[in-house]
């Protein structure tokens, strides 16, 4: 299976821009997926991408605008649909900006994904016949979410929650989201209530934050905003307070800092009842702060945290060293099984949940660490871990680290990604540095967008011997 097309803009293009107007109409046959689900085509030598859309397909489409070396196009009709178009439950899929795939059957997809996957590691990542085992699915294609963030909006009608409109920063209502269950439903449901009874002037609320417990069947509300009193805060818990299966209330006052409206500054939030939730993981219980990183699908992260521990094998005596840890929940595993564990995360409020869940689970051989990642490895020794684990944000590692990583030459490294490009040139440097790749096993943690997990499975490459003349 290969999806990979180095080719996508060329420097000289065989016709200009100018053939393809703003507003002009075509047809326009689909390839294939690229990153961010979008579909693309060419229509006059020239790439043009449209979400909506699958390969396979062919496409009614007005042209929009040229970025980057790029037609943008939009879908007006599909005048050759795939059977594996379905129709999207949301009604304001397209607009909102969260799901990309709703329209494609779910095992499509997966495999969509899959070949999007391919296609980043081969293009940005210069690699080929990569080991890509097919994308475990999620058991719950709708209804996975565990934690939701909705901005808060006002209109004609009243107040409102909604999302992002897709590719603007303008708040789109919407009345629900599929991606939570039912139960999870009901709590939007009961917020907007509460939120379009009170009184709103001095209340300046900006956002709402929802934490859902499987192991608790329960949550928590996390508002932001900038409230003019406490007793505007006051009155908003209280009006929450009879909300259903709801343990807690977190109020957090956001505000500008100096002259610079893009940094925030949060203050001392105002609490009611709890500020966290906990949750199970394997056989553990897991403590998950407000202010710590709470993965948004428990399931998809259960299945994936049972391949970390069958790539690792026996565990008893192994040194693993976890970067970016967050809460702890691979680390603390693999420390309940016998390995010797030590996590490094940048997050105080993170490192004393883990902190609180090793207590609770009496786990020996697990230490926790208030670090960054290139402070911690410049005081790691060559030889002090077996295995390396990694989980970094969207952006990746900088390349300190990765010349950190090569210089310590750990035998095993297990890296975690929620994005394939950044994954694809992290990998690219590692192999440079001597690994070579053993494994890639993708994970569909956001059914219906266009997001992939990734985990893979780097090794040593063996030592080239020198060849005497």
């Amino acid at each position: 299976m290969s999806n990979c097309d180095p080719n996508i803009k060329t420097s000289k293009p065989a016709f200009s821009p100018e053939s393809l107007p703003p507003g002009s109409l075509h047809l326009l046959h689909i390839e294939k997926l690229v990153a961010g689900g979008l579909g693309l085509g060419r229509l006059n030598g020239q790439v043009v991408l449209c979400d909506g859309s699958i390969p396979g397909e062919t496409l009614e489409v007005e042209i929009l605008s040229r970025r980057k070396g790029v037609t943008q196009g939009k879908v007006l009709n599909v005048s050759e649909p795939t059977d594996s178009r379905v129709v999207p439950v949301c009604p304001v899929v397209g607009r909102c900006g969260g799901c990309q795939l709703q329209h494609v059957q779910y095992e499509e997809q997966l495999f969509q994904k899959q070949l999007i996957l391919e296609d980043t590691l081969c293009r940005i990542g210069k690699m080929t016949n990569m080991p890509i085992s097919p994308v475990v699915p999620s058991p719950r294609p709708y209804g996975y979410r565990q934690v939701l963030r909705m901005g808060i909006g006002e209109g004609r009608d009243g107040v409102f929650l909604g999302f992002f409109e897709s590719g603007t920063q303008q708040l789109l209502p919407v009345d629900t989201c599929f991606l939570v269950d039912e139960g999870f439903r009901g709590v939007i449901d009961a917020v907007r209530t509460v939120l379009c009874a009170l009184v709103r002037d001095g209340m300046n609320l900006e956002s709402v934050e929802i934490r859902w417990s499987q192991l608790e069947v329960g949550g928590v509300l996390i508002f932001r905003g900038r409230a003019q009193t406490k007793e505007h805060v006051e009155c908003l818990m209280n009006a929450c307070a009879e909300i259903p299966n709801i343990k807690g209330w977190i109020y957090e006052r956001v505000d500008s800092s100096g002259h610079d409206s893009r940094r925030r500054v949060r203050q001392k939030p105002m609490v009611r009842g709890v500020d966290h939730l906990w949750e199970a993981y394997g056989g553990l219980r897991l403590k998950m702060g407000y202010r710590s990183f709470m993965q948004a699908n428990w399931d998809v992260f259960q299945l994936l945290g049972k391949t970390v521990v069958e790539r690792l094998g026996v565990l008893k005596g192994k040194r693993v060293l976890e970067l970016y840890a967050g809460t702890g929940p691979l680390g603390l595993t693999l420390a309940s099984q016998g390995a010797q564990v030590t996590c490094v995360e940048g997050n105080p409020f993170a490192i004393h949940d883990a902190r609180e869940s090793i207590r609770v689970n009496k786990i020996a051989g697990c230490r926790v660490k208030i670090s960054s990642v290139e402070s911690y490895l410049m005081t790691v020794q060559s030889g002090a871990y077996d295995v390396i684990l990694l989980d970094p944000p969207r952006a990746g590692l900088n390349p300190n680290i990765i010349d950190q990583l090569g210089a310590l030459r750990v035998p095993h490294v297990l890296y975690l990604s929620c994005d394939a490009p950044s994954l694809a040139r992290d990998i690219k440097l590692l192999c440079e540095k001597g690994y070579e790749i053993r494994r890639i096993q993708p994970f569909d943690m956001f059914p219906q967008t266009a997001h992939l997990e990734t985990l893979v499975e780097l090794g040593l490459a063996p030592a080239v011997k020198a060849i005497d003349s």
